[in-house]
């Protein structure tokens, strides 16, 4: 229950809409009652009783046949009619309230997995976080579409239903009822199987989005190993895992229809046979049959689509469960209760015996403390597990250390907001990572809301302005996913770019030469000297010829300074 009242938080914000959308639906239910009655009004005041004139349910004027027929079948269509334009309004308003609410939880969503630590993406498959923000809140839409309206819709159509019913026939009304408590032991029987079942098919869904997207990001390595055919089989037993879960599911789904249309039929039987009796001893008119008939089917549809709605909101449950499951995992990077902003400054780090590990019980670094002077150049060089890149990890606060300090002009970052902390930091890593857009859009990813003279003044510095001018479409041409339409050394260029465009006061750089040549290694790193002329600057590399430069040479071994 308390997952439930958590899904319809999401919808207090349409309050208004909502009202709106009930009021519809109680007129458009309240239409659909009317719909038997000129049928009714037909067999017994017209048909039942020939003569020269004809007053309908006793009221109104005299009529003679052929006017009271066609009176009677247009206000079928009448009804019918004003029954479609209402109920296309209540509909079409509830699945924009829907949809609203859909997309209030998946931005949500996304951005608390954007604002989560590494150490949370570290521990999950990309594949699996996007299948909950694309798939899984769609729960939540699902839950107020199929559930909460349906049951409201139902509820109000039972309780009018039942109302007419029990005028025209108190005894037949709760002998229609009595499928009720059969109804209700199918619906608790299936409900459980159709949670475990649809929990256990998303999971399923998701490690084949998850297979499909890891195994296509790597394309190029699966090809250069030939891995075709094999990576073709660990997805097709995904997709095969995925099918039985599948096929369990809707064995439950068709089963539980099943069940439930026996119930109704049964129930249908029992009163369409003392409906009989009743009419041949003279208690109910054949008019009135036809109509608690007909009034019996808007009894029994409701009954049926309460099951189905139980269950729909039980599969719906299991994929909100997966989305709250990320929303309150708890972040061990937080925001300071009372964050302020880092205060303007040079760019001096200190790191004050900083012990961290990605594994709580497995430091990487072991009480680690270092000075970096403002203006300064230091390296960081030691072997591969000796803590380089963990450094430059937690000074952006991607991390958060076990114990001990990391300071920026004298501040422990943990006190001051990371969008402040991250604002004085450039970062260039081994391979530039690009976004599926322009080269113009890229660079400015630095500094969002730069102008066109200045993303092409970094072009300038980063020494790409020439091999970006001969592209197609010079800063406009598209990169292609990660880049792939650049090579090695340009999409560097573009990340240097976007460092030259950040303008801050700190620079780290994380093995910017290694992916690359000799030749370009040189060029690349004429321009890295130039970029690290004026902000605080540490780069982590196992080039020695990168460093002849540096003020200060710190040396790792073992997560310790040696």
């Amino acid at each position: 229950m308390k997952l439930y009242w958590r899904i319809l938080n999401y919808y207090r914000p349409f309050g208004g809409r909502l009202s709106l959308a009930l009021v519809l639906l109680v007129i458009t239910i309240g239409l659909n009652l009317l719909k038997p009655w000129p049928v009714t009004l037909m067999i017994d005041d017209v048909l039942k009783a020939p003569g020269p004139l004809y007053q309908l349910s006793g009221w109104g004027p005299a009529l003679g046949l052929s006017t009271a027929a066609a009176a009677l079948a247009a206000a079928v269509v009448v009804i019918h009619i004003l029954w479609g334009v209402f109920n296309l309004v209540t509909n079409y308003l509830l699945i924009d309230i829907g949809l609203r609410a859909l997309l209030r939880v998946r931005t949500e969503l996304y951005a608390y997995l954007q604002s989560l630590p590494l150490r949370f993406h570290d521990d999950r498959r990309s594949g699996d976080s996007t299948f909950r923000v694309a798939y899984d809140t769609q729960a939540i839409q699902t839950f107020f579409n199929r559930g909460f309206a349906t049951i409201l819709g139902s509820v109000l159509t039972l309780v009018g239903t039942f109302a007419v019913m029990f005028k025209v026939s108190p005894k037949l009304s709760f002998l229609s009822l009595l499928v009720a408590p059969a109804l209700l032991l199918a619906i608790g029987y299936f409900a459980g199987r159709i949670r475990r079942q649809t929990t256990e098919l998303q999971q399923e869904e998701s490690d084949v989005l998850s297979r499909a997207s890891e195994s296509l990001t790597a394309i190029r390595i699966v090809k250069a190993y030939g891995q075709e055919e094999s990576e073709q089989e660990r997805f097709e037993r995904e997709c095969e895992e995925s099918l039985g879960a599948n096929l369990r599911l809707t064995l439950t789904n068709v089963t539980s229809t099943l069940v439930v249309g026996m119930v109704t039929a049964l129930g249908t039987a029992l009163l369409l046979y003392f409906g009989a009796l009743e009419v041949q001893e003279g208690r109910i008119t054949l008019g009135e049959l036809v109509l608690f008939l007909s009034y019996l089917a808007m009894l029994y549809a409701p009954l049926e689509q309460l099951s189905y709605t139980a269950w729909a909101m039980e599969g719906a449950a299991a994929g909100a469960q997966r989305v709250f499951e990320v929303l309150d995992t708890a972040n061990d990077v937080p925001e300071p209760k009372k964050p302020r902003r880092l205060k303007p400054g040079p760019g001096r780090i200190d790191l004050d015996a900083v012990t961290f590990g990605y594994q709580r019980d497995h430091p990487v670094l072991r009480k680690v403390t270092l000075t970096v002077e403002p203006g300064q150049t230091v390296a960081i060089v030691g072997g591969t597990g000796a803590g380089k890149t963990t450094i430059l990890s937690l000074l952006p606060r991607f991390y958060d250390p076990d114990s001990g300090t990391v300071r920026i002009d004298g501040q422990d970052i943990r006190t001051v907001k990371k969008a402040s902390v991250r604002s004085r930091i450039a970062l260039v890593l081994q391979e530039t990572l690009l976004l599926n857009g322009t080269v113009r859009e890229n660079i400015a990813y630095g500094r969002p809301g730069a102008t066109a003279a200045e993303i092409e003044t970094a072009a300038e510095q980063a020494e790409a302005i020439d091999f970006i001018r001969s592209l197609p479409h010079g800063f406009d041409t598209h990169v292609g996913e990660r880049g792939v339409k650049l090579s090695g050394g340009q999409r560097q260029r573009i990340g240097i770019a976007r460092a030259f465009l950040r303008r801050a006061p700190i620079l780290l750089l994380d093995e910017p030469t290694s992916a690359l040549d000799l030749e370009t290694e040189a060029e690349i790193m004429g321009t890295l000297r130039r970029l690290m002329d004026r902000p605080t600057t540490v780069i982590v590399t196992h080039r020695l010829s990168t460093i002849h430069s540096v003020d200060r040479i710190f040396v790792m071994e073992h997560g310790r300074i040696v």
